[in-house]
């Protein structure tokens, strides 16, 4: 694959491609397009005629208009598509059991391990991660005796600025816990009492310039009606496996 060289002097000159540019190929033919996004060797173009869009590889286009991608995609912090891979996994951290004349109280702590990876040949930069844990309180413990919760649907979570990403970087932090009551009595005359505090899923999100760039819900149906305002603090751990394998050190 041929890559045309960046005279920055020239395009600085030159600046950055104009809606309705022309963008000519190695072969001399032209198009009036808007460039839309860029993705490792690819950019997303928008025809100007009919407003079609476009993947095409950067190297098909001449040097000079190669050149201006190049610097479009390197000056606008905007232009480039990122690709993240997100997981989570729910973990137990602690869990305990009282019982206190035929009744059991257990109160179990819950918490979220979650990574974050670049699969995008661009650092990522000036990003956050923000997370929500949905779920239904639906028993509270006071003293030795069961009380009402705060009902379904309530929330934890927060949002943190992520460590610059360089490609292959993954950052790996656990949620702060989340501790989720159990209250059961089955008497030997009379109703059987259970009431049981729930985790609905996580919904973990990644914004940059006010734009969610990835996103992961672990339950699709129950991730509405969130906001984003919690103020917790937990620690992020940046690693590159790549660069590990080879006995390189990452330092951030």
């Amino acid at each position: 694959m041929k890559v045309a060289a960046v005279d920055r002097s020239l395009m600085r000159s030159l600046g950055a491609p104009d809606p309705g540019w022309t963008l000519r190929d190695d072969e001399g033919r032209e198009i009036q397009a808007m460039l839309l996004s860029a993705h490792g060797d690819m950019v997303k173009i928008q025809r100007i005629e009919d407003e079609q869009e476009f993947d095409v590889p950067i190297s098909m286009f001449d040097p000079e208009t190669e050149g201006r991608i190049r610097y479009w995609i390197e000056e606008d912090p905007d232009a480039v598509d990122f690709t993240l891979d997100i997981a989570a996994t729910r973990e137990l951290a602690d869990s305990s059991t009282v019982e206190l004349a035929g009744r059991s109280f257990t109160k179990k702590e819950w918490s979220y391990k979650v990574g974050i990876h670049n699969a995008t040949r661009k650092d990522l930069n000036d990003a956050e991660v923000e997370y929500r844990i949905l779920y239904d309180d639906n028993v509270n413990f006071v003293r030795t005796q069961p009380a009402p919760g705060e009902g379904d649907n309530q929330q934890d979570g927060q949002a943190v600025n992520i460590p610059t990403m360089t490609f292959n970087d993954e950052i790996e932090f656990n949620t702060p816990v989340l501790e989720m009551d159990t209250y059961e009595y089955e008497p030997t005359r009379g109703a059987r009492e259970f009431l049981k505090d729930e985790i609905k899923g996580i919904w973990i999100r990644v914004v940059r310039h006010d734009e969610v760039i990835a996103e992961y819900r672990s339950n699709e149906a129950a991730m509405g009606g969130l906001s984003w305002d919690n103020e917790d603090e937990f620690e992020i751990k940046i690693t590159n496996r790549f660069k590990e394998s080879f006995g390189e050190e990452v330092e951030k």
